[in-house]
Order: structure tokens, then sequence, then C-alpha cells
């Protein structure tokens, strides 16, 4: 599916900063990064009472790599 979007020169020239900002040359690659982005942003339930470093240690352990 294709999806088209109308921009204004402002808005062009933000996107094209963002874009080199994170290292991607095309448009389309970088929108579907943000539109996960906001899913993932939106839709993820993580538990607040586990930090970083313990979901991380997790999964490792889940992985099999050394802690």
């Amino acid at each position: 599916m294709q999806v088209n979007v109308n921009l204004s020169d402002e808005d062009i020239k933000m996107l094209d900063r963002m874009m080199e900002e994170d290292a991607y040359l095309n448009r389309s690659a970088w929108v579907r990064r943000l539109i996960r982005q906001e899913w993932a942003r939106r839709y993820s339930k993580p538990n607040p009472a586990i930090s970083v470093a313990d979901a991380t240690t997790a999964a490792r352990a889940i992985k099999g790599e050394n802690a």
C-alpha cells in the first residue's frame, strides 16, 4: 500500500533534518520507523516496576547470553 502526504516547505526541512540525524536516506523507511515507534509508544504496556537493567538481564538470560 502506498500513502502520500502533502508537506509544507517547513515540514520538509524538519523531516530532512530528522532523517539526517537518524542516518536515513529513504523517506519511506524513515516514516515506517516513525509509525512503528508511535505504535509502540501508544500500545505497549511496559511494567513500571521493572527497571531497564532488570529487563536487559532477563532478555540476556532468555537468549542464553552471559549477564
